[in-house]
Protein backbone atom coordinates (compact mmCIF):
# COMPACT_ATOMS: atom_id res chain seq x y z
CA UNK A 1 0.00 0.00 0.00
CA UNK A 2 0.72 3.61 -0.60
CA UNK A 3 2.12 6.00 2.23
CA UNK A 4 -0.95 8.12 3.33
CA UNK A 5 -0.30 11.29 4.54
CA UNK A 6 -0.72 12.41 7.88
CA UNK A 7 -3.75 14.54 7.71
CA UNK A 8 -6.95 13.83 5.95
CA UNK A 9 -8.90 15.70 3.57
CA UNK A 10 -10.91 18.33 6.33
CA UNK A 11 -7.63 19.16 7.82
CA UNK A 12 -8.40 16.07 10.82
CA UNK A 13 -5.92 13.63 11.86
CA UNK A 14 -6.48 10.78 13.64
CA UNK A 15 -5.05 10.45 17.21
CA UNK A 16 -2.35 7.57 16.56
CA UNK A 17 -1.46 9.63 13.43
CA UNK A 18 -1.15 12.82 15.21
CA UNK A 19 0.71 11.64 18.31
CA UNK A 20 4.08 12.96 17.35
CA UNK A 21 2.73 15.84 15.88
CA UNK A 22 0.96 16.93 19.33
CA UNK A 23 4.31 16.91 21.26
CA UNK A 24 5.67 19.25 18.40
CA UNK A 25 2.53 21.30 18.73
CA UNK A 26 2.13 21.57 22.61
CA UNK A 27 5.70 22.82 22.60
CA UNK A 28 4.93 25.31 20.37
CA UNK A 29 1.86 26.23 22.22
CA UNK A 30 3.14 26.29 25.63
CA UNK A 31 6.42 29.03 24.24
CA UNK A 32 3.44 30.83 22.52
CA UNK A 33 1.91 30.77 25.66
CA UNK A 34 5.24 31.83 27.58
CA UNK A 35 5.39 34.47 25.04
CA UNK A 36 2.34 35.91 24.92
CA UNK A 37 2.56 36.31 29.13
CA UNK A 38 5.74 37.86 28.87
CA UNK A 39 4.50 40.32 26.67
CA UNK A 40 6.75 39.04 23.28
CA UNK A 41 4.01 38.29 20.97
CA UNK A 42 3.70 39.81 17.87
CA UNK A 43 -0.73 39.07 17.45
CA UNK A 44 -2.94 41.43 18.44
CA UNK A 45 -4.21 40.56 21.88
CA UNK A 46 -7.90 39.98 20.78
CA UNK A 47 -6.51 36.87 18.48
CA UNK A 48 -4.27 35.32 21.22
CA UNK A 49 -7.44 35.40 23.61
CA UNK A 50 -10.15 34.70 21.37
CA UNK A 51 -11.97 37.81 22.09
CA UNK A 52 -12.82 38.73 18.60
CA UNK A 53 -15.01 36.12 17.61
CA UNK A 54 -18.61 36.47 17.52
CA UNK A 55 -20.49 33.99 19.65
CA UNK A 56 -23.40 32.33 17.59
CA UNK A 57 -26.67 33.01 18.82
CA UNK A 58 -28.88 30.53 20.83
CA UNK A 59 -32.38 29.96 19.74
CA UNK A 60 -35.11 29.58 22.25
CA UNK A 61 -37.19 26.46 22.12
CA UNK A 62 -40.05 28.45 20.79
CA UNK A 63 -38.11 29.36 18.09
CA UNK A 64 -36.37 25.68 17.27
CA UNK A 65 -39.34 24.31 16.91
CA UNK A 66 -40.99 26.74 14.72
CA UNK A 67 -37.91 26.34 12.69
CA UNK A 68 -38.87 22.96 12.74
CA UNK A 69 -42.21 23.15 11.69
CA UNK A 70 -41.65 25.56 8.49
CA UNK A 71 -39.73 22.98 7.40
CA UNK A 72 -42.06 20.91 6.92
CA UNK A 73 -43.58 21.84 3.36
CA UNK A 74 -46.85 20.30 3.04
CA UNK A 75 -48.11 21.03 -0.29
CA UNK A 76 -44.99 18.21 -1.31
CA UNK A 77 -46.23 16.04 1.36
CA UNK A 78 -48.07 12.83 0.55
CA UNK A 79 -52.37 13.33 0.40
CA UNK A 80 -53.98 11.37 3.29
CA UNK A 81 -56.10 8.09 2.08
CA UNK A 82 -59.77 9.94 0.24
CA UNK A 83 -61.45 11.37 2.52
CA UNK A 84 -58.93 12.09 5.04
CA UNK A 85 -57.46 15.11 6.44
CA UNK A 86 -54.86 12.72 8.60
CA UNK A 87 -54.01 9.21 8.63
CA UNK A 88 -52.17 9.55 12.18
CA UNK A 89 -52.77 12.10 15.00
CA UNK A 90 -51.73 12.65 18.03
CA UNK A 91 -51.78 15.50 21.08
CA UNK A 92 -51.53 16.60 24.80
CA UNK A 93 -55.56 17.61 24.98
CA UNK A 94 -56.87 20.50 26.38
CA UNK A 95 -55.22 22.69 29.16
CA UNK A 96 -58.22 23.59 31.76
CA UNK A 97 -58.73 26.43 33.31
CA UNK A 98 -57.81 26.95 37.46
CA UNK A 99 -60.29 26.06 40.18
CA UNK A 100 -61.84 29.45 41.31
CA UNK A 101 -59.94 31.37 44.29
CA UNK A 102 -62.54 33.19 46.55
CA UNK A 103 -61.05 36.50 46.74
CA UNK A 104 -63.47 37.42 50.23
CA UNK A 105 -64.78 40.81 49.43
CA UNK A 106 -68.66 41.09 49.85
CA UNK A 107 -70.77 43.32 47.21
CA UNK A 108 -73.45 44.92 48.88
CA UNK A 109 -77.50 44.71 49.16
CA UNK A 110 -79.38 47.82 50.04
CA UNK A 111 -76.34 49.31 51.08
CA UNK A 112 -75.11 45.99 53.90
CA UNK A 113 -72.63 43.55 52.77
CA UNK A 114 -73.96 39.93 51.65
CA UNK A 115 -72.05 36.66 52.54
CA UNK A 116 -71.99 34.81 49.09
CA UNK A 117 -70.52 31.38 48.54
CA UNK A 118 -67.84 30.85 46.13
CA UNK A 119 -70.27 29.51 43.17
CA UNK A 120 -71.67 32.66 43.94
CA UNK A 121 -69.17 35.13 44.65
CA UNK A 122 -67.34 34.03 41.26
CA UNK A 123 -70.92 35.12 39.24
CA UNK A 124 -71.12 37.90 40.83
CA UNK A 125 -66.97 38.75 40.10
CA UNK A 126 -68.02 38.19 36.48
CA UNK A 127 -70.53 41.23 36.38
CA UNK A 128 -68.14 43.28 38.58
CA UNK A 129 -65.39 42.60 35.94
CA UNK A 130 -67.36 44.63 33.15
CA UNK A 131 -66.00 47.96 32.50
CA UNK A 132 -69.62 50.30 33.57
CA UNK A 133 -69.03 52.58 30.78
CA UNK A 134 -67.96 49.72 28.22
CA UNK A 135 -69.32 48.74 25.05
CA UNK A 136 -71.66 46.64 27.11
CA UNK A 137 -72.83 48.20 29.99
CA UNK A 138 -71.93 51.63 28.76
CA UNK A 139 -74.31 51.52 25.76
CA UNK A 140 -77.53 52.19 26.56
CA UNK A 141 -78.95 49.42 24.22
CA UNK A 142 -77.05 47.08 24.86
CA UNK A 143 -76.62 47.44 29.21
CA UNK A 144 -80.64 46.65 29.52
CA UNK A 145 -80.19 43.48 27.71
CA UNK A 146 -77.11 42.24 29.08
CA UNK A 147 -78.30 43.24 33.43
CA UNK A 148 -81.68 41.47 32.70
CA UNK A 149 -79.51 37.77 31.03
CA UNK A 150 -77.13 38.11 34.00
CA UNK A 151 -79.39 38.72 37.09
CA UNK A 152 -81.90 36.17 35.62
CA UNK A 153 -78.72 33.59 35.92
CA UNK A 154 -77.78 35.00 38.88
CA UNK A 155 -80.72 34.43 40.93
CA UNK A 156 -80.74 31.04 39.49
CA UNK A 157 -76.93 30.85 41.06
CA UNK A 158 -77.88 32.45 44.27
CA UNK A 159 -81.61 30.40 44.44
CA UNK A 160 -85.25 31.26 45.34
CA UNK A 161 -84.38 31.52 49.52
CA UNK A 162 -82.07 34.02 48.96
CA UNK A 163 -82.02 37.81 50.24
CA UNK A 164 -80.43 39.17 46.30
CA UNK A 165 -84.30 39.53 44.97
CA UNK A 166 -83.77 43.35 43.46
CA UNK A 167 -81.31 43.99 40.72
CA UNK A 168 -81.57 47.92 41.19
CA UNK A 169 -80.29 47.40 45.23
CA UNK A 170 -76.98 45.20 44.32
CA UNK A 171 -74.03 47.03 44.60
CA UNK A 172 -71.25 45.44 43.01
CA UNK A 173 -68.67 48.60 43.48
CA UNK A 174 -66.18 46.85 46.37
CA UNK A 175 -65.26 43.45 44.43
CA UNK A 176 -64.95 46.09 41.28
CA UNK A 177 -62.36 48.02 43.31
CA UNK A 178 -60.61 44.91 44.10
CA UNK A 179 -60.76 43.91 40.74
CA UNK A 180 -58.90 46.78 39.99
CA UNK A 181 -56.56 47.02 42.55
CA UNK A 182 -55.25 43.59 41.59
CA UNK A 183 -54.73 44.79 38.09
CA UNK A 184 -52.55 47.48 39.21
CA UNK A 185 -50.77 45.09 41.40
CA UNK A 186 -50.10 42.55 38.17
CA UNK A 187 -49.06 45.46 36.30
CA UNK A 188 -46.28 46.15 39.24
CA UNK A 189 -44.48 42.51 39.24
CA UNK A 190 -40.78 42.59 39.03
CA UNK A 191 -38.85 41.90 36.53
CA UNK A 192 -38.05 38.27 37.86
CA UNK A 193 -41.61 37.76 38.70
CA UNK A 194 -42.36 38.36 35.05
CA UNK A 195 -40.00 35.80 33.72
CA UNK A 196 -41.52 33.35 36.01
CA UNK A 197 -44.96 33.90 34.52
CA UNK A 198 -42.95 33.62 31.47
CA UNK A 199 -41.50 30.44 31.48
CA UNK A 200 -45.23 29.46 33.13
CA UNK A 201 -46.64 30.39 29.87
CA UNK A 202 -43.71 28.63 28.08
CA UNK A 203 -44.45 25.92 30.08
CA UNK A 204 -48.11 25.59 29.27
CA UNK A 205 -47.23 26.07 25.33
CA UNK A 206 -45.10 23.09 24.66
CA UNK A 207 -47.47 20.19 27.00
CA UNK A 208 -50.39 21.18 24.88
CA UNK A 209 -49.38 23.93 22.07
CA UNK A 210 -48.33 20.88 19.29
CA UNK A 211 -49.59 18.24 17.92
CA UNK A 212 -47.85 15.39 15.90
CA UNK A 213 -49.77 14.89 12.60
CA UNK A 214 -48.28 12.11 10.12
CA UNK A 215 -44.89 12.24 11.65
CA UNK A 216 -44.81 16.15 11.53
CA UNK A 217 -44.65 18.75 14.19
CA UNK A 218 -48.08 21.11 13.85
CA UNK A 219 -48.87 24.40 16.45
CA UNK A 220 -52.78 23.66 18.10
CA UNK A 221 -54.69 27.03 17.84
CA UNK A 222 -56.73 27.10 21.07
CA UNK A 223 -55.56 24.43 23.08
CA UNK A 224 -56.63 26.89 26.75
CA UNK A 225 -60.13 25.99 27.28
CA UNK A 226 -63.02 28.58 27.60
CA UNK A 227 -62.78 30.08 31.06
CA UNK A 228 -66.59 30.90 32.21
CA UNK A 229 -67.40 34.31 32.46
CA UNK A 230 -70.38 36.32 31.39
CA UNK A 231 -71.42 36.25 27.65
CA UNK A 232 -70.39 39.47 25.67
CA UNK A 233 -71.15 38.78 21.97
CA UNK A 234 -71.00 40.68 19.65
CA UNK A 235 -73.20 44.04 18.92
CA UNK A 236 -76.68 43.71 20.22
CA UNK A 237 -76.84 39.79 20.73
CA UNK A 238 -79.88 38.93 23.23
CA UNK A 239 -78.30 36.39 24.98
CA UNK A 240 -75.25 39.15 26.46
CA UNK A 241 -74.88 38.70 29.98
CA UNK A 242 -75.64 35.16 30.35
CA UNK A 243 -73.21 33.21 32.58
CA UNK A 244 -71.06 31.13 30.57
CA UNK A 245 -70.73 27.54 32.89
CA UNK A 246 -67.43 26.10 33.23
CA UNK A 247 -66.33 23.60 30.70
CA UNK A 248 -65.37 20.02 32.68
CA UNK A 249 -62.98 17.33 31.04
CA UNK A 250 -66.56 14.79 30.97
CA UNK A 251 -67.64 16.99 28.62
CA UNK A 252 -65.29 17.15 26.27
CA UNK A 253 -64.48 14.30 23.15
CA UNK A 254 -60.79 13.82 22.40
CA UNK A 255 -59.81 12.72 18.20
CA UNK A 256 -56.70 11.22 18.01
CA UNK A 257 -55.61 7.96 15.51
CA UNK A 258 -56.22 4.77 17.08
CA UNK A 259 -52.29 3.74 17.52
CA UNK A 260 -51.15 7.40 19.36
CA UNK A 261 -51.52 7.69 23.35
CA UNK A 262 -54.74 8.87 24.60
CA UNK A 263 -53.71 11.84 26.02
CA UNK A 264 -53.91 12.36 30.10
CA UNK A 265 -56.64 14.64 31.61
CA UNK A 266 -54.78 17.17 33.55
CA UNK A 267 -58.10 17.39 36.26
CA UNK A 268 -58.12 15.13 39.40
CA UNK A 269 -60.93 12.98 40.05
CA UNK A 270 -62.37 13.58 36.07
CA UNK A 271 -62.24 11.99 32.96
CA UNK A 272 -62.80 12.86 28.95
CA UNK A 273 -66.60 12.30 28.05
CA UNK A 274 -65.53 10.25 25.05
CA UNK A 275 -62.46 9.33 22.79
CA UNK A 276 -63.03 9.02 18.88
CA UNK A 277 -60.95 7.96 16.15
CA UNK A 278 -62.16 10.12 13.26
CA UNK A 279 -59.53 10.66 10.33
CA UNK A 280 -62.13 12.39 8.45
CA UNK A 281 -62.63 15.55 10.65
CA UNK A 282 -59.48 18.20 11.42
CA UNK A 283 -60.97 18.70 15.29
CA UNK A 284 -58.71 17.92 18.05
CA UNK A 285 -61.22 17.92 20.47
CA UNK A 286 -64.86 18.89 20.80
CA UNK A 287 -67.60 20.23 23.27
CA UNK A 288 -70.81 21.91 23.62
CA UNK A 289 -70.94 25.59 25.63
CA UNK A 290 -74.09 26.26 27.24
CA UNK A 291 -74.90 29.84 25.49
CA UNK A 292 -76.06 28.68 22.19
CA UNK A 293 -75.91 25.02 23.21
CA UNK A 294 -73.25 25.19 19.93
CA UNK A 295 -70.35 22.60 19.26
CA UNK A 296 -66.88 24.13 20.08
CA UNK A 297 -63.32 22.99 18.53
CA UNK A 298 -59.73 22.80 19.39
CA UNK A 299 -57.82 22.87 16.06
CA UNK A 300 -54.45 23.18 14.45
CA UNK A 301 -53.29 27.16 14.32
CA UNK A 302 -53.51 29.77 11.45
CA UNK A 303 -50.42 28.33 9.99
CA UNK A 304 -51.03 24.74 10.13
CA UNK A 305 -51.00 22.45 7.22
CA UNK A 306 -54.76 22.16 7.57
CA UNK A 307 -55.60 26.16 6.92
CA UNK A 308 -52.79 26.15 3.80
CA UNK A 309 -54.74 23.36 1.98
CA UNK A 310 -57.95 25.08 2.77
CA UNK A 311 -56.77 28.72 1.67
CA UNK A 312 -55.31 26.68 -0.76
CA UNK A 313 -58.57 25.54 -2.41
CA UNK A 314 -60.18 28.81 -1.55
CA UNK A 315 -57.76 30.43 -3.89
CA UNK A 316 -58.30 27.86 -6.55
CA UNK A 317 -61.98 28.51 -6.94
CA UNK A 318 -61.11 32.15 -7.30
CA UNK A 319 -58.76 31.24 -9.99
CA UNK A 320 -61.28 29.28 -11.95
CA UNK A 321 -63.65 31.71 -11.47
CA UNK A 322 -61.42 34.20 -13.18
CA UNK A 323 -61.67 31.91 -16.07
CA UNK A 324 -65.38 32.47 -15.79
CA UNK A 325 -66.11 35.64 -14.44
CA UNK A 326 -67.01 37.23 -17.90
CA UNK A 327 -69.66 34.60 -18.80
CA UNK A 328 -70.69 34.88 -15.45
CA UNK A 329 -71.23 39.33 -15.62
CA UNK A 330 -72.69 38.77 -19.18
CA UNK A 331 -75.38 36.86 -17.60
CA UNK A 332 -76.60 38.48 -14.41
CA UNK A 333 -76.59 42.02 -16.77
CA UNK A 334 -78.82 40.50 -19.47
CA UNK A 335 -81.38 39.50 -16.29
CA UNK A 336 -81.31 43.52 -15.31
CA UNK A 337 -83.76 44.34 -17.12
CA UNK A 338 -85.93 41.24 -16.94
CA UNK A 339 -89.40 41.39 -17.17
CA UNK A 340 -89.53 38.84 -14.49
CA UNK A 341 -89.23 39.90 -10.93
CA UNK A 342 -87.73 36.62 -9.77
CA UNK A 343 -84.74 37.76 -12.74
CA UNK A 344 -84.39 41.19 -12.02
CA UNK A 345 -84.03 40.57 -7.99
CA UNK A 346 -81.69 37.93 -8.99
CA UNK A 347 -79.82 39.27 -11.31
CA UNK A 348 -78.97 42.63 -8.42
CA UNK A 349 -78.43 40.49 -6.06
CA UNK A 350 -75.65 38.74 -7.91
CA UNK A 351 -74.40 42.54 -9.00
CA UNK A 352 -74.54 43.34 -5.44
CA UNK A 353 -72.43 40.57 -4.63
CA UNK A 354 -70.18 40.79 -7.03
CA UNK A 355 -69.51 44.75 -6.51
CA UNK A 356 -70.37 45.20 -3.87
CA UNK A 357 -68.79 42.20 -1.98
CA UNK A 358 -71.90 41.40 0.27
CA UNK A 359 -72.01 37.92 1.81
CA UNK A 360 -75.40 36.38 0.60
CA UNK A 361 -76.79 36.71 4.46
CA UNK A 362 -79.56 34.32 5.48
CA UNK A 363 -82.88 33.99 8.08
CA UNK A 364 -81.92 34.67 11.79
CA UNK A 365 -83.68 34.01 14.86
CA UNK A 366 -83.23 37.31 16.65
CA UNK A 367 -84.20 35.79 20.01
CA UNK A 368 -81.09 33.44 19.73
CA UNK A 369 -78.78 35.47 17.83
CA UNK A 370 -77.50 39.15 16.52
CA UNK A 371 -79.47 40.76 14.00
CA UNK A 372 -77.10 40.59 10.91
CA UNK A 373 -78.16 41.09 7.59
CA UNK A 374 -76.79 39.91 4.08
CA UNK A 375 -77.76 40.76 -0.08
CA UNK A 376 -80.82 38.52 0.36
CA UNK A 377 -82.30 39.64 4.19
CA UNK A 378 -81.63 43.60 3.05
CA UNK A 379 -84.68 45.68 4.45
CA UNK A 380 -86.02 48.69 3.09
CA UNK A 381 -84.43 50.49 6.48
CA UNK A 382 -80.98 49.23 5.27
CA UNK A 383 -81.34 51.66 1.79
CA UNK A 384 -81.14 55.38 2.33
CA UNK A 385 -81.55 57.16 -1.13
CA UNK A 386 -80.04 60.38 -1.89
CA UNK A 387 -78.68 60.53 1.76
CA UNK A 388 -77.50 64.14 1.36
CA UNK A 389 -80.83 65.28 -0.21
CA UNK A 390 -78.86 66.66 -3.53
CA UNK A 391 -82.05 65.90 -5.55
CA UNK A 392 -81.83 66.48 -9.20
CA UNK A 393 -80.34 63.34 -10.96
CA UNK A 394 -78.88 61.66 -8.01
CA UNK A 395 -77.88 58.14 -7.93
CA UNK A 396 -76.54 57.15 -4.38
CA UNK A 397 -77.92 54.89 -2.01
CA UNK A 398 -76.71 54.72 1.59
CA UNK A 399 -76.42 51.12 2.91
CA UNK A 400 -76.29 50.70 6.64
CA UNK A 401 -76.55 47.61 8.42
CA UNK A 402 -74.86 45.02 10.57
CA UNK A 403 -72.65 42.04 8.85
CA UNK A 404 -71.01 39.49 10.18
CA UNK A 405 -70.08 39.39 13.58
CA UNK A 406 -71.89 42.23 14.25
CA UNK A 407 -69.59 44.70 12.11
CA UNK A 408 -71.23 47.93 10.70
CA UNK A 409 -71.41 48.62 7.09
CA UNK A 410 -72.08 51.73 5.94
CA UNK A 411 -71.00 53.16 3.08
CA UNK A 412 -72.38 55.47 0.41
CA UNK A 413 -72.73 54.23 -3.59
CA UNK A 414 -72.89 56.40 -6.22
CA UNK A 415 -74.53 54.14 -8.95
CA UNK A 416 -73.71 56.95 -11.54
CA UNK A 417 -70.06 56.82 -10.81
CA UNK A 418 -67.98 55.45 -13.54
CA UNK A 419 -66.44 52.84 -11.74
CA UNK A 420 -69.97 51.54 -11.72
CA UNK A 421 -71.19 52.51 -15.05
CA UNK A 422 -67.79 52.31 -17.49
CA UNK A 423 -67.19 49.64 -19.91
CA UNK A 424 -71.13 48.27 -19.75
CA UNK A 425 -71.38 48.37 -15.51
CA UNK A 426 -74.62 48.99 -15.58
CA UNK A 427 -74.72 50.74 -12.06
CA UNK A 428 -77.81 53.24 -13.05
CA UNK A 429 -80.04 50.24 -14.12
CA UNK A 430 -79.49 48.76 -10.76
CA UNK A 431 -79.92 51.79 -8.77
CA UNK A 432 -83.47 51.94 -10.93
CA UNK A 433 -84.03 48.18 -9.62
CA UNK A 434 -83.78 49.23 -5.95
CA UNK A 435 -86.00 52.09 -6.26
CA UNK A 436 -88.35 49.66 -7.86
CA UNK A 437 -87.75 47.03 -5.07
CA UNK A 438 -88.56 49.40 -2.48
CA UNK A 439 -91.29 50.90 -3.46
CA UNK A 440 -94.88 51.15 -1.62
CA UNK A 441 -92.93 48.37 1.03
CA UNK A 442 -92.70 49.48 4.70
CA UNK A 443 -89.32 49.68 6.38
CA UNK A 444 -89.51 46.44 8.10
CA UNK A 445 -90.31 44.67 4.28
CA UNK A 446 -87.48 42.49 2.30
CA UNK A 447 -85.57 44.81 -0.49
CA UNK A 448 -85.30 40.85 -2.26
CA UNK A 449 -89.02 39.08 -1.63
CA UNK A 450 -88.83 36.80 -3.99
CA UNK A 451 -85.40 35.83 -3.54
CA UNK A 452 -84.01 33.30 -0.92
CA UNK A 453 -80.10 32.29 0.35
CA UNK A 454 -81.29 28.57 -1.44
CA UNK A 455 -82.27 30.30 -4.82
CA UNK A 456 -78.99 32.14 -4.82
CA UNK A 457 -77.02 29.87 -3.57
CA UNK A 458 -78.30 27.14 -6.23
CA UNK A 459 -78.15 29.84 -9.09
CA UNK A 460 -74.37 30.47 -7.95
CA UNK A 461 -73.89 26.57 -8.23
CA UNK A 462 -75.22 26.28 -11.55
CA UNK A 463 -72.99 28.66 -12.86
CA UNK A 464 -69.47 27.41 -11.54
CA UNK A 465 -69.37 23.94 -9.55
CA UNK A 466 -68.38 25.45 -5.96
CA UNK A 467 -69.27 28.73 -6.68
CA UNK A 468 -70.60 30.64 -3.78
CA UNK A 469 -70.60 34.67 -2.44
CA UNK A 470 -67.16 33.82 -0.54
CA UNK A 471 -65.67 32.63 -3.90
CA UNK A 472 -66.40 36.40 -5.61
CA UNK A 473 -65.16 38.08 -2.54
CA UNK A 474 -61.53 35.83 -2.78
CA UNK A 475 -61.84 36.30 -6.72
CA UNK A 476 -62.62 40.30 -6.00
CA UNK A 477 -60.15 40.92 -2.53
CA UNK A 478 -57.14 39.45 -4.69
CA UNK A 479 -57.59 41.31 -8.03
CA UNK A 480 -57.63 44.21 -6.53
CA UNK A 481 -55.00 43.43 -4.49
CA UNK A 482 -53.29 42.27 -7.81
CA UNK A 483 -54.59 45.72 -9.80
CA UNK A 484 -53.18 47.98 -6.86
CA UNK A 485 -49.96 46.46 -6.35
CA UNK A 486 -49.36 46.13 -10.58
CA UNK A 487 -50.04 50.75 -10.21
CA UNK A 488 -47.45 50.72 -7.87
CA UNK A 489 -44.42 49.00 -9.58
CA UNK A 490 -45.64 51.09 -12.88
CA UNK A 491 -44.26 54.21 -10.92
CA UNK A 492 -40.75 55.71 -11.99
CA UNK A 493 -39.55 55.48 -8.79
CA UNK A 494 -40.51 51.88 -7.39
CA UNK A 495 -36.87 50.53 -7.78
CA UNK A 496 -35.42 52.68 -5.99
CA UNK A 497 -38.28 52.04 -2.88
CA UNK A 498 -36.20 50.52 -0.03
CA UNK A 499 -37.97 47.25 1.50
CA UNK A 500 -39.61 48.95 4.14
CA UNK A 501 -41.18 51.87 1.82
CA UNK A 502 -42.12 49.13 -0.47
CA UNK A 503 -44.21 47.13 2.85
CA UNK A 504 -45.75 50.50 2.94
CA UNK A 505 -47.17 50.53 -0.09
CA UNK A 506 -48.36 46.91 0.04
CA UNK A 507 -50.04 47.92 3.18
CA UNK A 508 -51.63 50.69 1.67
CA UNK A 509 -53.11 48.52 -1.11
CA UNK A 510 -54.22 46.13 0.98
CA UNK A 511 -56.03 49.10 2.77
CA UNK A 512 -58.11 48.80 -0.11
CA UNK A 513 -58.84 45.18 -0.39
CA UNK A 514 -60.52 45.40 3.58
CA UNK A 515 -62.57 48.62 3.13
CA UNK A 516 -64.04 46.73 -0.19
CA UNK A 517 -64.61 43.31 2.19
CA UNK A 518 -65.84 46.02 4.89
CA UNK A 519 -62.72 44.31 7.47
CA UNK A 520 -62.71 46.99 10.01
CA UNK A 521 -61.02 46.73 13.80
CA UNK A 522 -62.32 47.82 16.92
CA UNK A 523 -62.99 50.92 16.99
CA UNK A 524 -61.21 52.24 20.54
CA UNK A 525 -62.61 55.31 22.84
CA UNK A 526 -60.02 57.73 22.06
CA UNK A 527 -60.71 57.10 18.00
CA UNK A 528 -64.81 56.86 18.61
CA UNK A 529 -63.81 60.78 20.18
CA UNK A 530 -62.19 61.49 17.00
CA UNK A 531 -64.55 60.06 14.72
CA UNK A 532 -67.06 61.76 16.11
CA UNK A 533 -65.55 64.87 16.10
CA UNK A 534 -64.72 64.42 12.16
CA UNK A 535 -68.66 63.13 11.77
CA UNK A 536 -69.84 66.58 12.89
CA UNK A 537 -67.49 68.53 10.88
CA UNK A 538 -68.56 66.18 8.03
CA UNK A 539 -72.58 66.89 8.57
CA UNK A 540 -71.56 70.36 8.42
CA UNK A 541 -69.63 70.78 5.25
CA UNK A 542 -72.41 68.14 3.63
CA UNK A 543 -75.13 71.08 4.60
CA UNK A 544 -72.98 73.65 3.15
CA UNK A 545 -72.41 71.71 -0.20
CA UNK A 546 -76.06 71.42 -0.27
CA UNK A 547 -76.60 74.92 0.14
CA UNK A 548 -73.77 75.90 -2.40
CA UNK A 549 -75.71 73.53 -4.90
CA UNK A 550 -78.96 75.06 -4.73
CA UNK A 551 -76.82 77.92 -4.94
CA UNK A 552 -75.44 76.98 -7.90
CA UNK A 553 -78.80 75.70 -9.36
CA UNK A 554 -80.80 79.52 -9.02
CA UNK A 555 -77.27 80.91 -10.64
CA UNK A 556 -77.36 78.61 -13.56
CA UNK A 557 -81.29 79.98 -14.05
CA UNK A 558 -79.96 83.76 -14.40
CA UNK A 559 -81.60 84.51 -11.27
Amino acid sequence: RGKKDDSDDDGFASPRKRKNGDRRNSASKSSKSREVSSGRSNSSPSKATGAGKKKMKEMEKTERLNHAMQAFLWWEAPEPPPGCQWSTMEHAGVSFTSPYVPHGVKMLYEGIPVSLSPTEEEAATFFAAMDPDGMHLGNPKTAPIFIKNFFKDFKAVLGKKHVIKDFKKCDFTPIRKHLEEQKIIRKAITDEEKAIKKDEKNEALYNFGYALVDGHLEKVGNYNMEPPGAFRGRGEHPKMGMLKNRVNPEQVFVNVSECARVPPCTVPGHAWGDLRHDPCVMWLAQWKENINNQAKYMQLAAQSSFKGKSDQSKYNKAAILCENIDKIRRDYKKKLKSKSKEDKQLATAMWVIDRLALRVGGEKDTEEEADTVGCCSLRVEHLHFDPNDEGGDCKEIELEFLGKDSMLFKQTIDFGAAMYTENNGMGEQVYANFKSFCKSKKKTDEVFDSLTPTILNAHLKSLMDGLTAKVFRTYNASKTLQDELAKKEELVGWKRLTPAEKVAEYNNANREVAILCNHQKTVSKAQETQLETISTKLDTLKHQKKILKAMLKHLSKGN
